[in-house]
């Protein structure tokens, strides 16, 4: 009987794998390749700072038109300009890109856990009713934590550039047209 049982088991997940393995191929919904581009380009902590919900919205919203591509804060010049290529479209760019990154003042951190749970990128670090700390190179200088911090303890420090954060910048395009004429 014990066989019988694991052998109907066995061929009832077969069945519903290949059922289910075949509406998802009729059921498939194609998505625009540009739409999941940019998505692939963005941070991805879906933080909301550029004014809709998600990385996803924000990336078909650029790709209506609806939306600037310096709209993510987090991405920076850098991501800026990829978009702006993929998308055809030009961009102002304004000041060369400042990286700030959540600092935890202890002495103020009554380990509440607001800032941590409101990191989308798991940046913050500790227990209730103990303290929290940052870690540094997962923080992206967001600003979420310092909004839900209700004892102020979390500040934004700006990130010396040091040989892990600093880019040589690329060239511009009217700089290279200029020295080839």
């Amino acid at each position: 009987m014990m066989i019988i049982t694991v052998i109907f088991f066995v061929l009832l997940g077969a069945v519903l794998g290949a059922a289910l393995g075949y509406a998802s191929s009729v059921f498939k919904v194609e998505s625009n390749p540009l739409v999941d581009e940019i998505e692939a380009l963005m941070p991805g902590g879906q933080c909301g700072q550029c004014g809709v919900a998600g990385c996803r919205q924000a990336a078909e919203a650029m790709v209506r038109g609806e939306l600037n591509p310096n709209a993510c804060p987090l991405g920076g010049q850098s991501l800026t300009q990829t978009i702006a290529d993929l998308l055809g479209v030009s961009v102002e760019m304004g000041e060369e890109d400042i990286q700030w990154v959540a600092k935890v003042n202890e002495a103020d951190c009554s380990g509440c856990g607001r800032c941590y749970k409101a990191c989308p990128f798991d940046a913050i670090v500790g227990a209730t009713k103990q303290m929290h700390t940052v870690i540094s190179d997962v923080c992206t200088g967001c600003k979420l934590c310092t909004q839900v911090c209700p004892q102020d303890c979390l500040t934004m420090v700006q990130v010396e550039p040091d040989t892990r954060t600093w880019f040589w910048p690329k060239p511009q395009q009217a700089a290279t047209a200029n020295a080839a004429a």
